[in-house]
């Protein structure tokens, strides 16, 4: 009887340490989401930044419509580009 409750304390015991180093794990999960979620606005507002440059740049040159025309074809075939690029990755 006393083996029994010995097994089952220890398995107590195991039990209370993975979870401990689970929520030790899922804390850092989520810090580490957290910080990829700001890196990607941080990521969206520099290429907006980009795209702006670019079409001030460009309105100087031509008109603006067509500036923004230019721009806007340059975003939509470097966004699909990376489309592309990440569906071939997952294939």
């Amino acid at each position: 009887m006393s083996a029994l409750v010995e097994v089952v304390l220890g398995l107590v015991d195991v039990l209370e340490a993975e979870g401990r180093a689970l929520r030790a794990g899922l804390a850092r999960l989520a810090g580490a989401l957290l910080l990829l979620a700001v890196a990607g606005a941080v990521l969206l507002c520099a290429a907006m930044v980009l795209l702006w440059a670019a079409y001030l740049w460009l309105s100087g040159v031509v008109a603006p419509a067509p500036a923004a025309l230019l721009v806007g074809l340059l975003a939509l075939l470097l966004a699909g580009g990376l489309w592309w690029r990440a569906r071939e990755m997952v294939r």
